[in-house]
C-alpha cells in the first residue's frame, strides 16, 4: 500500500494521524495555490484549512479516481471560487511587502526574488479566470487535460484562457517595463 493510500485508509477510519500526514505532504502547496488565486495570504490560511477539513470530512467521496493532490487541489479551487463570489474583491488592494514575504522560497537570490515578486504581482492583476489557470499550469505544473477536469471545463477552454491570459500578463509586463526576454527596461 501506497502512503497516500494509508492516509486515505486511516482517514477513512476517523485516525487523524492520516489528515496529519496529508497536510504535511500537501500543505505548503494548497496554501500557495489559495495565495495565488485569492491575493490574500490570511484567506489563503483559511482556506488551507477548510481545504484540509472538507478532506477530512468527504474523504469516502474520494473514490481513488485521479490523484489524491488533485482531489485536494480541486477542492482548493472550488474554495477560492466560492471565496470570491462572496467578497467585495474591489475592496482589495495587493500584497504588501510583508505579506509577499510569507511567500517567497528562501532559496532564490535577490535578483530572482525580485523578478519572482514583479510577476507574482503582475499575475495577481489578472482576471481570476485567467490567473487561475495559469496558476495551475505553472506554479502547479499541471497539463491542460489534468487542469480541464480540474475545473470541470473542456481541454480547449482551459487552452484558450491559458492562451489569453499569456496575452493579459504580456501587456501587463509590458506596461511596467519588462522586454521580451523578461528583463526590466532601464
Amino acid at each position: 500500500m501506497n502512503p497516500e493510500q494509508d492516509w486515505v485508509t486511516r482517514m477513512r477510519q476517523g485516525d487523524g494521524s492520516g489528515l496529519t500526514s496529508l497536510m504535511d505532504r500537501y500543505g505548503h502547496e494548497v496554501f500557495r495555490t489559495a495565495a495565488l488565486l485569492i491575493k490574500d495570504p490570511h484567506w489563503a490560511e483559511d482556506i488551507s484549512q477548510e481545504v484540509f477539513l472538507a478532506a477530512y470530512q468527504k474523504i469516502r467521496q474520494y473514490r481513488g479516481e485521479g490523484t489524491l493532490r488533485g482531489w485536494l487541489l480541486q477542492i482548493t479551487v472550488n474554495l477560492c471560487r466560492s471565496r470570491m463570489r462572496r467578497a467585495s474583491w474591489k475592496r482589495l488592494v495587493f500584497f504588501g511587502l510583508e505579506q509577499q514575504k510569507q511567500l517567497r522560497s528562501s532559496d532564490k537570490g535577490p535578483e530572482e526574488q525580485a523578478v519572482n515578486d514583479s510577476l507574482m504581482a503582475s499575475i495577481q492583476q489578472l482576471p481570476y479566470k485567467y490567473r487561475e489557470v495559469i496558476v495551475l499550469y505553472y506554479y502547479r505544473d499541471m497539463m491542460t487535460r489534468e487542469i480541464a477536469e480540474l475545473l470541470g471545463e473542456s481541454e480547449g477552454t482551459v487552452k484558450s484562457k491559458l492562451s489569453r491570459g499569456k496575452k493579459l500578463l504580456r501587456r501587463v509586463l509590458e506596461t511596467g517595463g519588462w522586454n521580451d526576454n523578461g528583463e526590466a527596461w532601464e
